[in-house]
């Protein structure tokens, strides 16, 4: 009975001298005491002490329960969303404006006259959606709306004082017009061929349109013809 009143007396000295000395993992309830030697024993890591600077606390709004014991932080519960950034409607390219084909304009003469040799056609929009032109038209001097060039094309005018080829939009209704130029006084110095029809190509396209033109040219290779590109009204 000594030997055992003796073994209780001491385990209570070593309470005293340690809070942790008998139990290494002791529960948050256990106060840190000071030691014989006037240290404070280190408390144990625990789920509820402060988080460092930079570390998310149990109040960010993670959706973590205070004293999770997670040094490292849990991620947000609101994750950015698949993909990257959500695209803006705005942003979407629209649908290109289609180029002018032959079947949706019409050839107007336009103004101009033989005299001076110096016509403005026009091509117009008789189709109720909107339309590109661009570039030069291909035009000749045939016998019939299908007939074969008689002399030489129309040569394109790309010198510095010819418009440059931009984009005309065309409207329902709108109309763009071009420079057709011949030089009636090389008919006195050639063999000169009558012909009926002016055949005209609208640019970009395969098929042609046609006025009625009654007129002289002269035969290949001698050239008279020239066309400016498409400008608008």
């Amino acid at each position: 009975m000594r030997i055992k009143s003796l073994l209780v007396a001491a385990c209570a000295a070593g309470v005293a001298l340690s809070a942790t000395a008998c139990d290494p993992n002791s529960t948050p309830v256990v106060v840190p005491t000071t030691s014989a030697g006037g240290q404070t024993s280190q408390p144990p890591t625990q789920s509820g002490q402060p988080t460092q600077p930079g570390s998310p606390d149990s109040g960010n709004g993670s959706g973590s329960a205070p004293g999770n014991g997670d040094p490292g932080g849990n991620a947000p519960t609101t994750a950015p969303a698949s993909g990257g950034t959500v695209a803006d409607p705005t942003t979407v390219a629209d649908t290109p404006i289609p180029k002018c084909v032959t079947g949706q304009i019409v050839l107007d003469k336009g103004v101009g006259g033989p005299v001076g040799g110096d016509w403005f056609l026009r091509f117009i929009n008789k189709s109720s959606r909107t339309c590109i032109i661009q570039g030069f038209p291909g035009v000749s001097q045939t016998n019939g709306p299908t007939g074969d060039p008689v002399g030489e094309p129309a040569e394109r005018d790309q010198g510095p004082q010819a418009p440059k080829p931009t984009p005309v939009t065309l409207t329902p209704g709108a109309a763009a017009q071009f420079e057709f130029i011949t030089y009636p006084k090389q008919v006195n110095d050639c063999a000169a061929v009558r012909t009926n029809t002016l055949r005209v190509y609208p640019p970009d396209n395969t098929e042609s349109m046609w006025l009625p033109w009654d007129n002289l040219i002269c035969p290949s290779p001698q050239r008279m013809l020239v066309v400016r590109a498409v400008t608008p009204m």
